[in-house]
């Protein structure tokens, strides 16, 4: 494998967004190892996120840029050295759109001067700042940005998530399956499959799940609790179940003596709705609704959970979870997981190792695993010692960075 430390332009949507640390963790390892990232927004750059540490620590808004011709351009950049860059990066062939600008260069008309180079800069945007890669995360992004990637002369490499493989026909992505030098890579063989079913070729496509810093998700010593807690984290959306998750914990509470707390982190469109069940039931004693937290407070409330619980569904537009990052997060944690049967979530765990595979919506299974590992507390560290294994293995950051660049690399 080539040692060179590449060049490399990370396409994404907002930066950072909350639910996406996956690609902060992925940035994080790329730079920790001596590669350059720039990272581009077609919509936000947000300047107040819930921070990821990773953030801070490699100052990553200060190389991130929104992507669009006004915001590639630096404003101090006189015209004429405009023409230098472009002419110097792209040679005369391809510089020859802008010798139609010449025909106003006059002094009324500078400003449609400017509005012409922003235009073809924008185009050739890569190849003027010499990136080795660029790597597309989320597949219509890459549909946005078709015009650059077609001039693009080096490698690009396009990641779907889960959602971009689910909410667009094959129709919708026929200009991105005409491009013959892209690489796509996936999270799981669940989103692999359905990559494939929008046309796109199987050798194409490498399996690559989101990874984590588990020298972060690692757990420390707590004091003695007297309760047994369970945890959920994510966004409260039909897909990830948290209404479920709640039905589950209420039969626990009603078959058992101890004391249950059941923390639930993360907002969503159905918050109001399990706001609401949690005051009809009076189950505001036992289960708490925390709303969004950073990494590090999602870190605290891991170290002292005793159970994962992450009952995700098929919602009524089909759609389900690709991966679930959060569920390698808590092995990492050394916390049991629960998990459902659908999407690819069942491929990040090891069933009866590190924790339960149950049916889709089975209320009775759920508990019953919860139970169990409730009455044998020796489980939940043989478990939790066997999913921060597990997960140091296959999903830490480091080892899967290692494989992207060879993804890179062999592209």
């Amino acid at each position: 494998m080539s040692k060179k430390c590449l060049k490399i332009a990370f396409i994404v949507g907002r930066f950072p967004a909350v639910s996406e640390t996956f690609i902060v963790n992925q940035i994080g390892a790329l730079k920790k190892t001596g590669h350059h990232v720039d990272i581009f927004c077609t919509r936000e750059v947000d300047k107040n996120p819930v921070i990821n540490p990773l953030v801070s620590k490699y100052e990553l808004l200060k190389s991130t840029t929104k992507f669009t011709p006004k915001g590639l351009l630096k404003k101090n950049k006189g015209l004429l050295n405009k023409f230098k860059i472009l002419l110097r990066s792209l040679g005369t062939k391809a510089f020859f759109p802008l010798l139609k600008s010449s025909r106003y260069l006059t002094s009324g008309n500078m400003e449609r001067v400017n509005q012409q180079f922003s235009k073809v800069y924008y185009k050739y945007y890569f190849n003027v700042r010499h990136f080795d890669v660029v790597h597309v995360h989320f597949a219509d992004n890459a549909v946005h940005l078709l015009e650059q990637l077609k001039r693009f002369k080096g490698k690009v490499i396009v990641t779907f998530h889960g959602y971009d493989a689910h909410n667009y026909s094959a129709d919708y992505f026929m200009g991105l399956q005409n491009l013959s030098h892209i690489i796509y890579t996936v999270n799981t063989n669940y989103t692999k499959q359905k990559v494939i079913k929008l046309g796109f070729p199987n050798e194409l496509i490498d399996v690559l799940p989101v990874g984590l810093d588990t020298s972060f998700f690692k757990p420390v010593d707590n004091h003695k609790k007297d309760s047994f807690n369970i945890l959920f984290v994510g966004r409260l959306i039909h897909l990830k179940a948290p209404l479920l998750s709640i039905k589950i914990v209420e039969q626990l509470i009603g078959i058992t003596d101890k004391r249950i707390i059941f923390n639930i982190i993360g907002v969503g469109d159905c918050f109001l709705q399990c706001k609401k069940y949690i005051e009809q039931n009076n189950l505001a004693k036992y289960i708490h609704l925390l709303g969004s937290k950073s990494q590090v407070e999602v870190k605290k409330l891991m170290n002292t959970a005793d159970v994962f619980l992450f009952p995700g569904i098929v919602d009524d537009s089909g759609r389900c979870e690709g991966q679930g990052l959060v569920i390698q997060e808590a092995q990492a944690m050394q916390i049991p997981v629960i998990i459902s049967d659908v999407g690819g979530m069942k491929e990040g765990v090891l069933d009866g190792e590190t924790g339960f595979v149950i049916h889709e919506g089975d209320i009775d299974g759920f508990v019953k695993k919860i139970l169990f590992l409730f009455e044998n507390p020796e489980k939940i560290i043989q478990m939790g010692n066997r999913g921060r294994a597990f997960v140091k293995q296959n999903y830490d950051s480091k080892v899967l960075g290692e494989q992207l660049i060879n993804i890179y690399n062999n592209a």
